[in-house]
């Protein structure tokens, strides 16, 4: 408990303590003299002020790196390097370059990221202007006239109307004592950097659905040409079909079933003609265009998708290469550096305040000596009688905290599932992706064979057709299997931060 008297008295200056329910003492000397003795009782306060300070358990901590399980799943090769920025997705096709290069300057969700990015940096720099001196002038010039029946003699006011001046600078500066205000910029410029990684989050996901949508793209035209092929076959059946009911060697039935068929081939390409004209409407809203942008698209030239091994040091650097677990990182940062702000509130404040300005009765008197006033000293606040408001900020900035450190952890712990779900995936359709083509080559060769029956006269039509189903069933399987296979190399580089590289080395999270 502190104990302070209400009037304090050093050497000519008078002192004046005021313990009310914010317990705050200011005192302010117009005597330099005295400045310096008025400082020392100021410190001498300082010490023997306290404010008790709830005990509570340590704060969570991050998950360090080598506790999180993963060389057995995650197993790099020597020879494989992180994916590069710029690269984007390791897909060589100009029309896709463009369409990130659109996306990054057009989509509205950069727009938003990178005024949040503005509004925290700004934020920032208000933040630090606590930890300087401020400085304020001001001048007023006013014609007055004072009341005579205010209970005052009417001999002592100034009769009539009379114009006043007053000129005043005002400096202040809060001395910081306990760290409050670096503490504070220290917060706010970890949320500036915090921002910076949500921008560059915000670019790899939005180049990663640029890349996913048209990697589906290219399925679809893959899947409409087999469809149109489909239907072209089921036309042909149908005919044979016909021809066979009026020569009397089928029955009508086989007609009805094979129009049914028919049918059910337009209708598959009507619904994949749909869902490309619905795939060129994603690709341009998410380039930030209207629709019209799709209709420009033309088909997409893909490589066949290539296998990316994982780099030797994925399990220990992943924490290193993606950019939104540096935010995680920054935001549980500026938490630690908030309880240090809430901390610094059971201590007592010292500012040095300063005013000198000139002040007249009638304006032609203003700059005259003897218009001048002003004062100097400081001003101390004592934290000690304010409720619960300072425990409760203080909790709550801890419990802050430990959300960080648990939110930190969480999108570690993603980060890795997402790779290794990404190499598990891969390696999955790798084995039915070769299978697949194997289907499809003997199914070409069936294909192939039962033509040569046919024109051998072995065989009748109907079983050509049949063939041919087999065979484009087994080309769409293997289009849809590619399609997955570059989206699971697309995931990848993803999860592995999409050439994330910052200014200064990121690391794993650490309390400041």
């Amino acid at each position: 408990m502190c104990v302070l008297d209400s009037m304090v008295f050093l050497d000519n200056g008078l002192v004046e303590g005021n313990l009310n329910a914010y317990s705050s003492v200011r005192y302010q000397m117009s005597i330099p003299l005295q400045l310096f003795r008025m400082v020392a009782l100021g410190a001498a306060l300082v010490v023997s002020a306290c404010a008790a300070i709830p005990d509570l358990p340590p704060p969570a901590a991050p998950l360090p790196v080598e506790r999180i399980a993963a060389d057995q799943t995650l197993t790099g090769t020597a020879s494989a390097s992180w994916p590069q920025a710029g690269e984007w997705m390791g897909q060589a096709d100009p029309q896709l370059s463009e369409l990130v290069s659109e996306g990054i300057a057009n989509s509205p969700d950069i727009a938003a990221v990178d005024a949040r990015l503005r509004r925290t940096a700004a934020l920032a720099q208000s933040v630090g202007a606590a930890r300087q001196p401020s400085l304020g002038i001001e001048a007023s010039a006013t014609l007055d006239k004072s009341s005579y029946n205010n209970g005052l003699p009417k001999a002592f006011l100034p009769l009539g109307w009379n114009d006043y001046g007053t000129l005043k600078a005002a400096l202040g500066w809060d001395l910081d004592l306990w760290g409050r205000n670096r503490a504070a910029l220290a917060a706010a410029r970890s949320e500036e950097r915090a921002a910076i990684f949500e921008a560059q989050q915000a670019r790899l996901t939005l180049i990663t659905a640029i890349t996913l949508a048209y990697s589906d793209f290219d399925r679809l035209f893959a899947e409409e040409e087999v469809r149109e092929s489909e239907l072209e076959m089921r036309e042909a059946g149908e005919n044979l079909v016909a021809r066979r009911v009026e020569a009397g060697i089928d029955m009508r039935a086989s007609l009805r079933h094979s129009q049914a068929q028919t049918a059910t081939a337009r209708a598959e390409l009507a619904a994949a003609r749909e869902a490309l004209a619905l795939r060129r409407h994603q690709i341009a809203a998410l380039v930030g265009a209207g629709p019209d942008r799709g209709l420009a698209l033309t088909r997409p030239m893909w490589p066949h998708p290539s296998v990316r091994p994982l780099p030797r040091d994925v399990t220990t650097n992943l924490v290193a290469r993606r950019p939104d677990i540096a935010m995680a990182r920054e935001r549980l940062e500026a938490a630690a550096s908030r309880v240090k702000v809430a901390r610094t509130g059971f201590f007592p404040d010292i500012r040095l305040d300063a005013l000198f300005g000139i002040q007249s009765l009638g304006l032609a008197s203003l700059l005259e000596r003897d218009s001048t006033f002003g004062s100097a000293g400081p001003a101390l606040n004592l934290p000690l009688f304010r409720g619960s408001s300072l425990t409760g900020n203080f909790r709550s900035a801890h419990a802050s905290l430990d959300e960080a450190v648990a939110g930190y952890n969480r999108t570690v712990l993603a980060a890795y599932q997402e790779v290794a779900d990404a190499v598990t995936s891969r390696g999955g359709i790798a084995q039915r992706l070769e299978e697949a083509r194997a289907i499809r080559t003997a199914n070409d060769d069936a294909h192939a064979l039962a033509l040569l029956r046919y024109d051998a006269g072995l065989t009748n039509y109907l079983e050509v057709l049949a063939a041919e189903e087999r065979r484009l069933h087994a080309r769409l399987a293997v289009h849809r299997l590619e399609a997955d296979a570059r989206a699971s190399n697309i995931t990848l580089v993803r999860a592995l931060g999409g050439g994330f590289v910052t200014s200064d080395t990121p690391r794993p999270a650490t309390f400041p």
